[in-house]
């Protein structure tokens, strides 16, 4: 959980690599928010997972119409849209990275897709990449407290370095010190504004979910 820029797509993406190039004959998959922003950002990204893989968009080990990824020892690594839930339920994943899952529409790609779809291998895992909004699914896995979560923190300016300088002073100037700073910049997981109106907890009391379809 860490604010823009900070590298959250290479770290989901070198450790979806490296968990499915040490596992042969497992399956893998990579939920982002939408389709393109699968294909675009977390595989043939510049920080992608091709390129953890040392692959190209042209290797034939990738099928840039499906997103499928086949790798030498049988191991298959599957792209999925956080959007299309019912799709998730076919294989039996060794884990996943799931990318940007504060803005995921449906909570039940979480909870009723990909949870029962984790059943290969010994210990199952997910690499969660996100900036924090305040949902109730992260804010539901932030406070499990059963050893099952491990939650890693960042900042924008931890990968200052590798950012233009220009964006950094910019946003710097812009946000710092505003909620949107903290949240966007530093990785915060908000409380509700004091004296609001309305609070998370009666938003979410009375919240209607629609799946696709």
């Amino acid at each position: 959980m860490a604010g823009r820029g900070w590298g959250k797509t290479r770290t989901g993406a070198e450790w979806l690599a490296r968990k499915a190039l040490t596992t042969p004959g497992s399956e893998w998959a990579v939920i982002a928010r939408t389709t393109s922003d699968c294909r675009k950002t977390c595989i043939e990204g510049e920080s992608g997972l091709l390129r953890a893989l040392g692959l190209r968009r042209e290797s034939r080990e990738y099928n840039r119409n499906t997103g499928e990824i086949r790798l030498p020892g049988g191991t298959v690594i599957y792209a999925f849209s956080a959007e299309q839930p019912d799709a998730i339920r076919g294989p039996n994943l060794s884990g996943a990275w799931a990318d940007e899952v504060a803005t995921w529409r449906y909570e039940q790609t979480w909870t009723e897709a990909l949870m029962f779809a984790l059943r290969k291998g010994d210990q199952p895992q997910i690499a969660a990449t996100t900036t924090p909004r305040r949902t109730k699914l992260l804010r539901d896995l932030i406070a499990r407290e059963d050893g099952s979560v491990a939650v890693t923190r960042g900042s924008t300016f931890d990968n200052a370095a590798n950012l233009s300088a220009a964006f950094i002073e910019g946003i710097k100037a812009r946000y710092e010190g505003t909620r949107l700073g903290r949240q966007e910049l530093h990785g915060e997981l908000l409380a509700d504004v004091p004296g609001a109106l309305w609070t998370s907890a009666m938003i979410e009391r009375a919240r209607a979910v629609l799946l696709p379809g």
